[in-house]
């Protein structure tokens, strides 16, 4: 885990370095499109666990939190053995909606080769839409934000979150 202190009206960013793999490049020698989104999803579980609550943790009490929406844009091709760094935000929520954007950037010349965002509802185990974040979920979005202003720093204490949910 690192923290990005560029100042982009978001705030600072949590990022998580990863080495491209020999299976995630195509016969161009390139990372295969489809692998970015691979690459959005480890840095949102890796900033989840930080604060305090992992997606298999919500999973085990009966909540599902699907992936809504994804936007990627492409900017420059990601080759075997690289070293990339992926940040993430956390939106402030307006709504019972997680939004996240990223940014994939190659080390060490922090090279920008995709930017991206993402969006997740909430879903009780019967499948059906919450409009209002379960507690702990409030206290996930309260701690990246904090983490974000530079009030808080990770990895964060383990969220409680009750017993499996019908």
């Amino acid at each position: 885990m690192t923290h990005d202190t560029t100042r982009s009206g978001r705030g600072r960013s949590f990022a998580v370095g990863l080495d491209v793999r020999f299976p995630e490049v195509d016969s161009y020698g390139v990372v295969w499109h489809g692998h970015y989104v691979l690459y959005l999803e480890v840095a949102r579980n890796a900033l989840c666990a930080a604060a305090g609550l992992t997606p298999a943790e919500a999973l085990a009490v009966g909540y599902k939190v699907p992936i809504t929406k994804v936007e990627l844009q492409l900017k420059r091709s990601a080759r075997l053995d690289d070293r990339l760094e992926v940040s993430a935000w956390l939106t402030p929520p307006e709504t019972a909606k997680l939004q996240m954007t990223y940014v994939v950037r190659r080390l060490p010349e922090r090279e920008i080769l995709a930017t991206g965002s993402t969006e997740q509802v909430i879903l009780n185990p019967r499948g059906e839409l919450l409009l209002s974040f379960p507690t702990a979920v409030k206290v996930l979005v309260e701690r990246i934000l904090a983490y974000q202003r530079g009030e808080l720093e990770f990895p964060a204490p383990r969220i409680p979150i009750g017993p499996k949910v019908d």
